[in-house]
């Protein structure tokens, strides 16, 4: 009987070592499938870093896969591999159900942040009102760990472009920070958070309890929101010879482009404007042709704004019957297929079908180019030909985007096929005709300018004052 007993219990141990393995190796494989479409088809695998130093940091990645790790644990692995990609169109998505399962638990940090000027800023508060916690209050610590030393704990889950941190700065504001400091750190009933508070500066110690993360809605919201200019599109005449142009994104339907352009480029044309601030530091991409209408209205120059546009062999097998591909004469070329000529060139439209701007509506005066972490994708590609042929002056931060191009455009689902985990691939690589001091770096600022925690709470565009002081002291000179 005794023998029995001890054979029941040894196989019942040996089952659940066995189950174990089997939920260990299917993390394993999916990990090993991912690695493998991100190499077949992800041109920015070994862009920004050599071979051996790639594989080194995989092989890293997959032994953290141990023995009892949980699905969500084994989320922020892929999530880290995606990022070591170093380029920032990627994305990695929880299935459904284990999203709304997460969401449901009353684990997540309540505030959302911005990171102005080396201080982290409670912009939002979306748990339960505290009296000692207000709008513009600097967070110190959470858990008696410094916002420095989360900050780069959380950011090796967030994809940016090359070595870039101003976008993984903006990134992490918001409610990103809340779900992966849920990753990394895990289930937390409260937070102890050290504060100053914008108006007193006096530091106090509070414990503010975690949330739902379905709780991140407006009607939740504890504070008054913040506006500012250039979150929106607009157009104003600050001065005789100084106008301000506010352009948000390109995104496909946002806006009637064409007619934007065409309407204030014949206001600045008829005014005779001199002094033309284009404000793009909210601007993180869109619609491939929209940079370029607004850099037609710049320039009349034809500007070679690709070295070339490549795809891997995979990707362009699945989409080369698409009228987008057909339309801009993809074809295989050695080991790449590369996109037409035609297309490289600052006066390509893509299917947007704009026609080139009234050469005397082209704007010929000073142009000053306003940047931020966010100015991103179709934002960067706009910045880097403003700086490639010298059209402008650059004030503001590092732009998010790289100055050489991104790889973007089409992206490829995959989904690992026993977690359900979706990875988003960008498929394109959009090579700048650029040769950069610097690899994996935005634009550089000429004038370098954070926004302030005072400028938040004002609400001042402050890259935008600095535009015109600098306006008003070159042209009293």
């Amino acid at each position: 009987m005794r023998y029995g007993l001890c054979m029941l219990l040894c196989l019942q141990l040996f089952c659940c070592l066995a189950q174990k393995r089997s939920k260990t190796d299917r993390l394993l494989a999916d990990f090993d499938y991912a690695v493998q479409e991100l190499k077949t088809q992800h041109q920015g695998y070994y862009h920004y870093l050599d071979t051996a130093t790639v594989d080194t940091q995989v092989r890293e990645l997959r032994n953290r896969i141990t023995s009892g790790a949980t699905k969500l644990e084994f989320y922020a692995v892929v999530r880290r591999l995606v990022a070591l990609m170093n380029e920032g169109h990627g994305s990695v998505e929880l299935p459904k159900l284990m999203k709304t399962k997460i969401g449901l638990s009353r684990s997540f940090f309540p505030l959302a942040l911005r990171y102005l000027d080396g201080n982290w800023i409670v912009t939002q508060h979306f748990g339960e009102a505290d009296p000692g916690l207000s709008k513009g209050a600097r967070i110190l610590s959470i858990n008696g760990e410094s916002m420095e030393t989360v900050f780069e704990k959380l950011a090796p889950l967030i994809a940016t472009d090359g070595f870039n941190e101003t976008s993984r700065f903006e990134w992490m504001g918001g409610l990103s920070l809340s779900l992966l400091y849920r990753l990394v750190y895990g289930k937390k009933e409260e937070f102890r958070i050290r504060v100053d508070a914008y108006d007193t500066g006096v530091e106090q110690d509070l414990k503010i309890p975690a949330v739902k993360f379905t709780a991140f809605k407006s009607r939740n919201a504890k504070f008054a929101g913040r506006s500012f200019n250039y979150n929106s599109f607009g157009f104003k005449i600050l001065e005789d010879s100084i106008a301000y142009l506010s352009v948000p994104d390109f995104s496909k339907g946002e806006i009637d482009y064409e007619a934007f352009y065409r309407r204030h480029f014949r206001t600045i044309d008829s005014l005779h404007i001199r002094h033309l601030i284009v404000d793009i530091q909210a601007n993180t991409g869109g619609e491939e042709g929209n940079e370029n209408l607004l850099f037609s209205y710049l320039s009349s120059e034809r500007l070679r704004k690709y070295r070339r546009v490549t795809m891997m062999p995979k990707p362009y097998q699945k989409r080369k019957k698409y009228n987008s591909i057909r339309l801009d004469r993809w074809m295989p070329k050695g080991t790449l297929a590369e996109r037409g000529d035609f297309t490289l060139y600052s006066d390509y439209y893509s299917t947007l079908g704009y026609s080139s701007p009234d050469p005397n509506h082209v704007y010929t005066g000073k142009v000053y180019v306003l940047t931020s972490g966010l100015t991103f994708s179709g934002g960067a590609e706009f910045a880097s030909m403003v700086r490639m042929s010298r059209r402008g002056v650059f004030i503001g931060a590092e732009t998010g985007g790289a100055y050489e191009g991104n790889v973007s455009s089409f992206n490829e689902t995959v989904k690992l096929p026993h977690t359900g985990i979706r990875i988003d691939i960008p498929i394109v690589h959009f090579q700048m005709n650029v040769d950069p001091v610097a690899k994996g770096r935005g634009i550089l600022p000429d004038h370098p300018l954070p926004q302030t925690r005072g400028d938040y709470m004002h609400g001042r565009n402050a890259k935008l004052e600095y535009a015109l002081r600098l306006i008003k002291g070159s042209s009293s000179n």
